[in-house]
């Protein structure tokens, strides 16, 4: 007589996706745990789906599904990265804990003893006269690895410097992160109009010239396959158009680099280029950023193939 089983198999299916949830090391889409449970998107769908109304898995405005909390009812990795990032965009440089429970739809004792653990570390401080918690300037250990970086102290910041001196225009370096890119230096330019973006701070890969010429250097099904499930946000009135931006993609790579118009900064024109170390890989990108109405469509071309040249004579001296 075989043996009696208790156990309810969509019980354990529902278990089966939720762990693959908060194993992986980033959020997922649906196709991409629908093929990791073996299963069709339509029961992955309703799995999910009733995983996310009991609170276990959370839905970002990528379409991608992590791990609400971890074990014993802690906030877990994906959310407390969450929790930073949301610190970190607050207009007035904190937030309060009842505020960011809200915006992770969980309990303020949960959002508080993450808080009490990432201050223990030295990640994060309570502002006791605003009621407020603010990142805190311990993080700046975790940026000084990427600040003396020696590919930027030794080929990077020079070129920088040089094309800040011939365009006077604001010169940035952005070095990817997944579908993303993190600004790491700036060199502002010389003119009282301009503009500037701040060292840290996060953008798009599909938008902007920074953007653009990073995704040109991917592999195009791979893009494809990320822009067919892309719900872009919109940072000025410029409207992402899928199918256009992979014709562009196309150009990009023909001519070795991209420009672009109001994209991330309304007003705002850019040039850039990808810059690949000695063994082929990306190292990031350099980006030539100004006022739109100081440069012509021409400028910014001439500005694209400067910016290739430097770029392809970055290791010709054998360095």
């Amino acid at each position: 007589m075989p043996e009696q089983t208790y156990t309810l198999k969509t019980v354990d299916r529902a278990f089966e996706l939720l762990r693959i949830v908060m194993d992986a090391p980033a959020p997922l889409t649906l196709s991409e745990i629908a093929t990791r449970a073996d299963t069709n998107t339509s029961n992955a769908f309703r799995f999910i789906k009733t995983l996310e109304a009991s609170g276990h898995v959370v839905r970002d405005d990528q379409k991608r599904y992590s791990a609400m909390i971890g074990g014993g009812g802690e906030i877990g990795l994906t959310r407390g990265v969450e929790l930073l990032d949301m610190i970190a965009a607050s207009a007035t440089g904190g937030r309060s804990s009842a505020a960011l429970a809200e915006a992770l739809a969980v309990d303020v004792p949960q959002v508080e003893r993450a808080l009490g653990k990432l201050r223990a570390a030295s990640i994060a401080d309570f502002d006791e006269v605003t009621g407020e918690w603010r990142l805190s300037t311990g993080m700046m250990r975790f940026f000084r690895p990427l600040l003396n970086d020696q590919f930027l102290a030794r080929f990077i910041r020079p070129v920088m410097r040089e094309l800040g001196e011939t365009f006077q225009e604001t010169v940035s370096w952005f070095v990817p992160n997944g579908w993303e890119q993190v600004v790491v230096e700036v060199l502002p330019s010389p003119h009282p109009i301009r503009y500037v973006l701040e060292t840290g701070a996060r953008q798009p890969a599909y938008l902007g010239a920074a953007g653009k010429a990073h995704l040109a250097t991917l592999d195009p099904d791979v893009v494809g396959d990320f822009l067919a499930d892309l719900d872009p946000v919109r940072l000025t009135q410029f409207t992402l158009d899928k199918a256009a931006l992979q014709a562009e993609l196309r150009d990009i790579r023909a001519r070795g680099y991209a420009t672009s118009d109001s994209e991330r900064v309304e007003g705002a024109a850019s040039a850039a280029v990808a810059v690949r170390g000695p063994d082929g890989r990306v190292m990031g990108v350099i980006s030539i950023m100004m006022p739109k109405f100081r440069k012509t469509e021409a400028d910014l071309h001439e500005m694209g193939e400067m910016l290739k040249a430097r770029s392809h004579a970055l290791f010709e001296r054998g360095d």
